[in-house]
């Protein structure tokens, strides 16, 4: 199973904003002012391969 990981960072501080099925899920959750360059503004989607 696939998940994708939406976390942002600023410096040392990480906040893990949710787990999600989809990378447009994960999109979704990103404030709407952020989304076009979510990566500049600290937000990233890592994905995860779980095991069943």
């Amino acid at each position: 199973m696939t998940t994708y990981v939406l976390w942002w960072q600023l410096y040392d501080v990480v906040e893990i904003w949710g787990v999600y099925s989809s990378v447009e899920e994960a999109k979704n959750h990103i404030p709407d002012d952020d989304v076009k360059d979510y990566e500049c503004k600290g937000f990233h989607i890592e994905e995860f391969e779980l095991d069943d």
